[in-house]
Order: C-alpha cells, then structure tokens, then sequence
C-alpha cells in the first residue's frame, strides 16, 4: 500500500496543488468499497468490501419506521425543555390533528418539515383552527431538503447498527468510531441546518393573530452540549419580545399587556381562571415563565395596582385603601397579665394616628398612642387608625384579646398539703380533683387542701367570655421529680420560652425534632448579634423541624458559617412522654414541676 504523502508524489505535477490530490482521495475513501488501510497508514485495493461498502448497505436496509423514530428521538433530545420557559413539550413531527388535545392543555413546541412557504400551510390552517393560540410554538425552516436528515439519519443509525459488528480490536475498529463521531455531528448539523426557523403568535391592533417567523439564534460556546430550549429562548427574548424571563424587572410592560388583553374589555374585575385561560388564548400576549402569570398577580397585588378579591376574582382597579392595624404580641402574658405589644398601622399614610382604649369603644376622641411599643393588662384593646393625610379612608375598629394564664402554688403546712390558683389579669376559677370537666367544677375561692398522694388537678378560668384551661400534676408526697408517662402524648411547655442557646443545641435540637415528629409554636430563630442580626418569629402556628430548617437555611446564607445560632420555643408537641423525656435528655434540658402537659 501507499502512505497519502506516496500517493501524492505519484500524482503531483506543475500548476497543482498537493491538498487538491488529498481532498480528491479524501472523498473516493468516503465512496469506495475496496479501499483499506493498514493501521500504520498504508492505503491499498483489495477484493474484501470495507467499512464504507457495510455502512452503506445498512443505511440503504434500515426500516424506515426506525428512521423516522431516530429523527423524532434526536429532535426531541436536541430541544428537550428542562427549564420550560419557552414550552412545556416537545412534538416532533406530529400529525396536527393528533396533537390539539396536547396544546390547549400547555404550551408546545411542534417541529413540523420545512416547507418553501412560512408558515407552512398546513401549520397556518392549525393555528387558525387553534383557540389556545399562544400555546403554540413552531419549529420549522424553509429549505425543502427532508431527504438530507433521512439521509444523515440513515448513515448515524448504520453507525450505530455497525457497532454490535465489529467488535473492539477489528482492524476497522478505529475507522467505525471515527465515522460514528463525524455521521453524529453531521446528523445534528443537517438538523440544525435545516429546521432554522421560530414561529411564534402575535397579534398586532386591528389585526387577526398570525404565526410570525424569526432566524433561530444560533450564537453559543461551542465548548458545550447544544441546548436548543436555550436557542429557542435567546430567540424569543430579543427583539421583537415574545417572552420575559424576569416578570419583575419587566413589571411594567407585562402588567400593561396583561390588563389590555387579559380582562374582558371594558371590565375591571375577573376570574382569575378565566385570566389563565386568555392567557393562552391571547395571541399578543407575552410569554412567561412557569408560574409566571401567578408571579404577575402577586407583584401587582403587593404593590395595590391590582387586587385579589378573595372570590377568585381579582380587580386591575383596586379600591381606596381602608386604614387598618397589625398588632404583634412581643411576649406572653406574665404573671400578672401583662402583655407587650407592638402596634404597627397599615394604609395608613405618612403620619398615622393611632387611638386605643382598653376594654372599651374606641374612637378619635380616645387614648392616642404615641409610640409603636404598647404594654397592656387589659383583657382587650380596641385600635382605629386614621391618615390625616386623606389618602386612606378610615377602617373599622381592630380588636386585640389578651390570654388568661392559670398558675398555682403548693404549700406544704406541717404535713398537709394545699395549692393556690391564680388567673392573670384577672377572672373567676372552677377546678376539679377527680379528672372531670372542670368548667363544671368546684368555684376557687381559697386554697384547694389535697392529700399526700397523686393529685390532678383540673382548673377553668373565665372572664368577659375569654376562658383557660389547665392541668396541675402533683406527685405523691416525698416523690422528687417531675412523673411522665411515656405512653401518653404530651407538650413542653415555658411561658417565657425556652430557649436552645447555640448553634449546635440548635440544630441538634432540629435533628431530634424532626426524628421524633414534634412540632413547635411560639417559635424565635436568632441568628447573629448586635448590628448584625436577623430575628425570625413565629407566632402561636404548628410548624415542623423542616419548616424551621428552611426559614434558617434562607436566612443563613447572609452570615458566615461560624455565626452564632439560637431558637427560642413556648411549646414542642410530642408523641410520647418517652419522646419528651428523650429530647430533654439529648439536649440538657431538665425538667421541672409544670413543663409537661399530658
């Protein structure tokens, strides 16, 4: 045989270049059957068929139905949506009146053959027919040359039929792995040649929807994997825009189009379903991303452009705020009662007045209140809040309601036992020594004497229709400890909270949490110190360990990992006393006289 360099001082002569012989047998190679090469480089004829003349064979013998197959697979993993910003599915060469079903329930990129006429007819005729037109997204071109992806497709799927032929080690091994790696990449380029081509719908005033065409966006890092989601998104993102990634940078533009096509005209308010429903059927309309109209919603809503009428309908035209009053509770009651709040006005303009009077009407002509921060015994605040300013009307009255809080006290008088109840801020106590409702029970009017054994004491408080309920567990007489049974469900409770000082108890104490199914209220999260802190608090709502974590990750990723950590809880519900008596231990907690309810 002869290496390329004999080949060409055979056939070098004056006034030709040496690459034009090379190029010449470069492409005889990719069509004879009778060329080898030995694997040092020599080229030679000989009566056995090569790798060219079995791949050919297998390409002109492949079923066409695993040809098409091949396409559609291969189309489908070029423009797989992951992100799905652009569309939901990918429909390779469908059958049109196969897929409607498909495209009025999401958003669909349909890849139909190229045809001559943009759009193609048959896609024209199907978005015409299509009341979901802006589900519908089309790739296509305008190069009638099907039969060069058939044909591309062809030599891939004989590549790969190859490879169960000639194993590793085949003297042609090394040929087969390089034309499996060139037919691959020309099966993609022929692809990407030939279906280069977005339409997508618009509709311009006055006139009907249409499927406008644009050059698919081809610029990439050539060092990664293509991503034609990631095209197909570049495409429609320049201008003229189809679709917004970031509904909160482009707010304006997409609110504006949102309150022209998606209400009913010359209606403020509507169902909120039936705005999902135009959004796919409104042509004009911008795309969003998942979530995106619900996204659009929100923003507006928080910002009082629009509002979420509670009855599924929402308004593009809000009515004039009322002012109204938030009131937070920075702790519980304490023994007395006494509650500090914080009082923050809502709508309430530039410089709120805030009026309160305790257990009371309230109106202009009440206490008002100078300050945010506000401490209270009574058993209930009522606020108004008004906007001198005039921008908000004036609300109604919000009230506050205070807790009762039951509390005893034992004495031990020369051998016999007696315990003292109290309410805070103030009522009238039943109580019972026999497990019975207590409601019904006996009225507190001194201290309750109880014997040397196990005592239950079941207590009620009531005062201007607020009511408390509590249990007192006391242990037989010379018994030390506090008695758990750790069969029964059971809670732990602090009033001033308790409080899982650092960042290992913290999270020890989530691990515990989340191992033993125990849910938390009254929940503080601290994180940092001094200037540099974030509280996070959570008022008297179950949460879980996983709810806690998250809100910690998130606020976590503003800090160093070293940053101190700390979560205070009011109560932990449990399964078990077991449990209970469990994560006391694995946390040093110890347990006294009234931390446990069961």
């Amino acid at each position: 045989g002869l290496t390329r360099e004999e080949m060409v001082e055979c056939l070098v002569s004056p006034l030709r270049e040496p690459s034009e012989f090379l190029s010449a047998f470069d492409e005889l190679e990719k069509v004879a059957w009778y060329v080898h090469h030995t694997p040092e480089g020599r080229y030679y004829f000989d009566r056995q068929e090569n790798l060219t003349k079995l791949l050919q064979s297998l390409a002109h013998d492949a079923p066409q139905n695993q040809v098409d197959d091949l396409i559609c697979h291969r189309l489908r993993e070029m423009f797989k949506p992951s992100r799905k910003t652009c569309y939901d599915d990918v429909l390779p060469l469908p059958k049109l009146e196969d897929v409607a079903d498909r495209v009025r329930r999401g958003r669909v990129l349909l890849v139909v053959s190229p045809d001559s006429k943009i759009p193609p007819e048959e896609v024209q005729n199907f978005f015409e027919g299509l009341s979901q037109k802006n589900n519908l997204c089309v790739l296509t071109g305008d190069k009638t040359a099907m039969g060069s992806v058939e044909k591309a497709a062809r030599q891939f799927y004989a590549a790969q039929k190859a490879d169960g032929r000639i194993p590793k080690g085949h003297p042609q091994r090394e040929d087969l792995e390089r034309k499996q790696q060139s037919y691959e990449q020309d099966f993609n380029s022929t692809i990407l040649n030939l279906f280069d081509k977005v339409l997508f719908p618009i509709q311009r005033a006055g006139k009907t929807s249409q499927l406008a065409p644009k050059a698919l966006d081809m610029t990439r890092d050539a060092t990664k994997p293509f991503n034609g989601e990631e095209q197909i998104e570049k495409t429609l993102t320049a201008n003229p825009v189809k679709l917004y990634l970031d509904v909160e940078k482009e707010f304006d533009a997409i609110r504006d189009k949102a309150e022209d096509l998606l209400w009913p005209e010359n209606l403020d308010e509507a169902r909120w379903s039936d705005v999902a429903d135009r959004y796919a059927e409104q042509a004009g309309m911008y795309w969003l991303p998942p979530k995106g109209l619900d996204s659009l919603k929100s923003i507006a809503c928080n910002r009082g452009l629009w509002e979420d009428l509670g009855n599924g309908y929402v308004t593009k035209k809000p009515k004039r705020k009322r002012t109204s009053v938030q009131i937070i509770a920075e702790s519980e009651p304490d023994d007395t009662g006494k509650v500090r709040l914080r009082v923050n006005p809502q709508n309430a303009g530039p410089a709120p007045r805030i009026y309160l009077a305790e257990d009371g009407p309230v109106s202009e002509g009440s206490t008002q209140l100078k300050d945010q921060i506000y401490t209270t015994a009574a058993l209930r605040l009522n606020f108004l809040v008004c906007d001198p300013s005039g921008q908000y009307e004036t609300g109604d009255p919000v009230t506050w309601t205070n807790k009762l809080i039951l509390r005893n006290k034992l004495s031990d008088n020369g051998g016999s036992r007696s315990v003292e109840l109290f309410v805070a801020p103030k009522g009238e106590i039943r109580y019972t020594l026999d497990g019975s409702e207590p409601r019904e029970g006996t009225a507190y009017d001194g201290p309750i004497p109880i014997g040397a054994g196990k005592v239950l004491l079941r207590a009620f408080a009531e005062a201007e229709k607020l009511e408390a309920k509590a249990e007192f567990r006391f242990q037989a007489k010379g018994k030390k400890g506090v008695q758990i049974d750790e069969v029964k469900p059971g809670r732990l409770i602090s009033r001033t909270g308790r409080k899982l000082d650092s960042r290992g108890k913290t999270f020890e104490g989530l691990k515990q949490a989340t191992e033993k199914s125990v849910t938390f209220e009254g929940i503080v999260l601290t994180v940092g110190q001094g200037s540099q802190m974030i509280s996070v608090n959570v008022g008297d709502i179950p949460v879980d360990a996983s709810f806690i974590e998250s809100l910690l990750s998130k606020v976590l990723e503003k800090f160093t990992p070293d940053t101190p950590v700390a979560m205070t809880f009011r109560k932990a519900h449990f399964a078990s006393g077991h449990d209970i008596k469990d994560f006391a231990g694995k946390l040093g907690i110890e347990l006294q006289v009234g931390d446990i309810e069961q």
